[in-house]
């Protein structure tokens, strides 16, 4: 003869992950012989409770790393200043591996790099998650022939590119975002001045005026330093879920992953039309990642900066140019600052209100 026992749902909720869980252990136990039952159904219960014991927002771990893996571009960027910022202006060796690192960065990368990381500051605003799971909560209350849930966020996404922005708590996220580049760009400007300025103090010093290798040769070192030290790798983010909402937790991610890692500086703001279609991205992304709804197609598609693309080019172009033009350590440091630290700043930053060339 054979035994039915229905386990009953436990005091955390079933959701997900854990109600398949269950149901399988429901199966299990309807097909365990009573004459065995003392065994199986001692494990199958330890089983489920187990299973329901371990949070169902646990279980919600984000399935696509593409957005961490594009924002880790615009990540090493700051990697390679805090690396240049940690050393003496003592001989001319700080300019060469300067040039190396700063030169070493693609357009594309920073550009659609920042749109990443800015998206991962977004979904980490607590108000923006509210929000989030807010239009999740939908599905409870949609009328009939209308979508809701995931689905319906999703719809709505697509149909209206700044459907995200509109949300409660974007204007958060909105000022988070611009607040994380303002300071950015603020520690930059502070490497790149603090170069120019090193630049004349270097004159008085004998090897500050010593005549280095021919520009060439340093234009072709810094490619092939670029080549060899290959793609940009992004860390394992310690998540956290709730009612079904992921955010990265970057509080907890050290080093030059941190949303505060640049300098006091006044908040940015949104002072150009196109700065608003960037957002629109921006927040696009933070939702579909915070949903778990992202792919490597729509990071590719969304994680894009025209503006920022064409003003990091003339201003590698330009470096290149000056760097063409230099024989000392001094003169290579006046390119670097302005060129390659400066710029940048200013063509990642203009989003936030600073000035792009």
């Amino acid at each position: 003869m054979w035994g039915v026992i229905v386990a009953a749902p436990c005091k955390w909720g079933i959701t997900g992950n854990t109600r398949e869980i269950m149901n399988m252990l429901r199966t299990a136990i309807t097909l365990t012989p009573r004459r065995k039952s003392g065994f199986a159904l001692t494990a199958a219960l330890v089983a489920g409770f187990a299973a329901t014991a371990v949070s169902a927002d646990t279980l919600a771990q984000p399935k696509d790393t593409s957005l961490e893996e594009a924002a880790a571009d615009y990540i090493r960027f700051r990697e390679d200043v805090a690396a240049v910022e940690a050393m003496p202006f003592d001989s001319a060796n700080v300019t060469r591996e300067a040039h190396r690192r700063l030169a070493a960065h693609d357009p594309v990368g920073i550009a659609g790099g920042w749109v990443a990381y800015a998206a991962l500051v977004a979904a980490d605003t607590p108000e923006f998650a509210e929000a989030l799971k807010d239009e999740l909560d939908r599905r409870k209350n949609r009328r009939k022939g209308q979508l809701g849930g995931r689905d319906g966020l999703l719809s709505n996404l697509a149909q209206d590119p700044s459907y995200a922005r509109n949300l409660p708590g974007a204007d958060k996220a909105i000022a988070t975002v611009l607040s994380m580049t303002a300071r950015d760009g603020a520690r930059i400007t502070a490497l790149g001045e603090a170069f120019k300025a090193q630049a004349y103090a270097m004159q008085k010093t004998k090897w500050g005026k010593q005549r280095i290798s021919s520009s060439q040769e340093r234009l072709k070192e810094a490619a092939k330093y670029s080549v060899g030290r290959g793609d940009a790798q992004a860390p394992a983010f310690d998540n956290r879920a709730e009612d079904g909402v992921i955010a990265p937790s970057l509080a907890n991610v050290s080093g030059e992953w941190s949303a505060d890692w640049g300098k006091a500086a006044p908040a940015g703001r949104m002072s150009e039309a196109n700065a608003e279609i960037i957002m629109d991205r921006v927040l696009n992304l933070a939702a579909r990642y915070s949903t778990n709804t992202l792919n490597p197609k729509i990071v590719s598609v969304y994680a894009k900066n025209n503006k920022s693309q064409r003003c990091l080019e003339m201003s590698k172009l330009t470096l290149d140019q000056c760097i063409a033009a230099t024989r000392t350590p001094y003169e290579e440091a006046f390119c670097l600052g302005e060129h390659a630290l400066n710029d940048v700043a200013s063509c990642t930053g203009w989003v936030g209100g600073a000035d792009a060339s």
